[in-house]
């Protein structure tokens, strides 16, 4: 006849309430002789390993059996827990922030090189990034960028990752990097991805940029008012089009009236005339320096606005 669980219980907490000392020590020694045996791998192979120390005493083997299946469930939840570690996304968990057992930050590398990567395809190019990157880079995405750790070695290293990098995107995608300790990656990351959205929102060719490269406009989008002003002086040019798009085509041809009339297909003097229009529109001159810098600036404040 099977014996329920309920009756197993009953019969646990009979043995329980009977003072018999000499047989339960008898029996813990049992069972710390079963963990010697065992191999820590199957929660089955536990149960058995217990039922094997109560000794076919059935008041023992009753607390075997209604402590077995709560033994398994926990040693269950306990492998899940350790298999979901194992798989975590390391490099997520960095570029979040995200605090790491001590066992793995003390894995990490001393110092990384922090990349963060905007395709020009999204999707291509991933597996290339992390071979050239080395066996022991880190890679996740964040707000459609790649971003990289590559662990930093001696003088120079860095360079040549970045070296590396760029040659494998064969300028035609945006690079911006920055280098912190294994304590601020964080820091790096956000560094990163700050140079990143300010190269692309100015328009700056593909290739490799640092803070180095965007100082100016750092400086100046960082002030909340002051990008909201810049954005409003530079947003009534967004019901021109063609004024825009003229606009755009001068800054990204480095302010060449040359090279941008040739970029859109049209003679000097039409460029001439709409440079002119866009100093009407906006009241910054486009074709001297501080009003050619106060409307690229404009244009990238009003970018990280939209």
């Amino acid at each position: 006849m099977t014996e329920t669980a309920g009756s197993s219980l009953s019969r646990v907490e009979a043995f329980s309430s009977t003072p018999e000392e000499g047989r339960v020590a008898d029996f813990r020694a049992k069972v710390r002789a079963a963990g010697r045996e065992w191999t820590g791998n199957e929660p089955d192979e536990l149960a058995e390993l217990l039922t094997k120390a109560a000794a076919g005493d059935p008041m023992l083997a009753a607390i075997v059996r209604a402590g077995g299946r709560l033994l398994q469930d926990f040693l269950d939840g306990y492998q899940q827990k350790t298999t979901t570690d194992a798989s975590r996304d390391l490099a997520g968990d960095l570029a979040d922030g995200r605090p790491l057992p001590a066992d793995v930050f003390g894995g990490l590398a001393p110092r990384y090189l922090i990349a963060a990567v905007r395709l020009a395809e999204p999707g291509r190019e991933v597996d290339a990034l992390c071979s050239v990157s080395g066996q022991d880079t880190l890679l996740t995405h964040r707000d459609g960028n790649v971003v990289l750790f590559i662990p930093a070695g001696g003088p120079g290293s860095a360079e040549r990752s970045v070296t590396r990098l760029t040659q494998c995107l064969g300028g035609r995608s945006w690079l911006a990097t920055a280098e912190r300790d294994r304590a601020h990656l964080v820091d790096g990351v956000n560094e990163a991805a700050c140079v990143l959205r300010l190269v692309v929102a100015g328009l700056r060719p593909s290739g490799a940029y640092t803070m180095s490269d965007v100082l100016v406009e750092y400086a100046v989008t960082l002030n909340e008012k002051v990008r909201t002003d810049l954005a409003a002086m530079i947003r009534p040019l967004r019901a021109h089009k063609v004024l825009w798009e003229t606009l755009t085509a001068f800054v990204d041809s480095d302010y060449s009236r040359n090279k941008a009339a040739r970029s859109m297909f049209i003679h000097r003097s039409t460029l001439d005339y709409r440079l002119r229009r866009i100093e009407d529109v906006t009241g910054c001159d486009p074709t001297c320096g501080r009003g050619a810098q106060m409307l690229t600036v404009a244009m990238i404040a009003e970018a990280l606005q939209g």
